[in-house]
């Protein structure tokens, strides 16, 4: 399991628990563009507590989920 860990790290340039939490974030996003609530958007992509996945968006993006699904398309 260490060499799996080990290249998955070396492959990708994070471990697999960044690279888990962006995809998760990346699929919040369709879910948020769609016009779904944070709390439906977190729960969705395997937040239990919206405000854990707000903080985690947040940190990631530099907006919160609720600004992100309130801006018009483009």
């Amino acid at each position: 399991m260490r060499t799996i860990s080990r290249l998955f790290t070396t492959e990708t340039g994070m471990t697999f628990a960044q690279w888990r939490t962006r995809v998760r974030i990346r699929a919040a996003l369709a879910h948020l563009s769609a016009g779904a609530s944070v709390g439906t958007a977190a729960r969705a992509v395997g937040y239990r507590k919206p405000a854990a996945f707000a903080e985690t968006f947040h940190r990631l993006t530099g907006q919160h989920p609720g600004v992100y699904r309130s801006r018009p398309a483009r």
